[in-house]
């Protein structure tokens, strides 16, 4: 069975009219295949570019391991940059850990200096603005605890204070306050500093104390009379000294740090006293 294409050609139509209509058939054909090249061509140019990249990618890839394969570390020179960093690192940690070391050795020291500043302060206000009426007395716990003296009581019969050295469980000392008042107790009134010599000495439980000073190495009190000419380690006359003086030893000190105090004695005056008046004097006689 043949088949039989029709291209729009009459059979009536002259030879010549049929070569140009098959001319322009043969240029349109040539068209139409130049076409199909060029698009073929910018096909292959587009395509050509992916191709060269795959063709070259194991060269480059070669290319790229012999690179890392030269420049690369050995295992030997690791383990040495690893031993060069953890000396240096441990040299740093050495500096900084002495760095804080230093700054807390130094901010210890500036505490007890504050803390031996404020106890001065405090003992100069209260030993030397004792009122008239008012009598200082030491007092020893048992053996001392090691100490010639454990504090001092002061004040007056209604108020007062006792200043107390505590031994601590590593065998430095605590020295602190208690106070104790007879205002508004019941019946008859006890002398408040014989209750605190007494409560003092003999450590009572029922004291409330207020830590002034921790981890003392050693303290003494001392107490001098003008119309003596020594200082003496206990003081149990019932008038005042005139002089006071405290040293103590903190912990981390090579020095011992003295406080002294002067006590100037007050002698009371009866402003009730009236002067009697002068008796007029007689005239002689004649």
């Amino acid at each position: 069975m043949k088949t039989r294409f029709n291209c729009g050609f009459s059979r009536k139509r002259t030879p010549r009219s049929q070569r140009a209509d098959l001319k322009n058939a043969g240029e349109l054909i040539l068209g139409v295949l130049r076409m199909a090249a060029q698009d073929d061509g910018e096909m292959r140019s587009a395509m050509k570019l992916p191709q060269q990249a795959r063709s070259q990618a194991p060269a480059e890839c070669g290319k790229l391991g012999n690179e890392e394969q030269i420049g690369g570390f050995t295992l030997l020179e690791m383990i040495i940059t690893l031993a060069i960093f953890v000396l240096l690192a441990a040299a740093v940690f050495g500096m900084l850990t002495g760095i804080i070391e230093s700054t807390g050795t130094l901010q210890d020291n500036q505490n007890r200096t504050d803390q031996i500043s404020a106890l001065n302060a405090y003992l100069k206000k209260k030993l030397e603005g004792m009122p008239v009426a008012s009598s200082l007395v030491s007092y020893q716990r048992g053996d001392g605890e090691g100490l010639v003296q454990n504090g001092i009581v002061y004040g007056t019969a209604n108020y007062a204070s006792v200043i107390d050295a505590k031994v601590q469980a590593n065998g430095y000392y605590t020295l602190r306050l208690a106070t104790f008042s007879t205002s508004g107790a019941s019946g008859e009134p006890q002398d408040a500093r014989t209750a605190l010599v007494q409560d003092a000495s003999s450590d009572d439980p029922s004291v409330v104390w207020t830590p002034l000073v921790k981890d003392i190495k050693t303290l003494d009190w001392k107490f001098l009379d003008f119309n003596q000419t020594q200082w003496v380690d206990l003081w149990t006359s019932s008038t005042k000294p005139n002089l006071v003086e405290f040293s103590m030893q903190p912990a981390g000190d090579l020095q011992l740090t003295t406080m002294d105090f002067w006590l100037p004695k007050i002698d009371t005056i009866n402003l009730n006293a009236t002067a009697q008046p002068s008796q007029p004097s007689q005239p002689k006689s004649p």
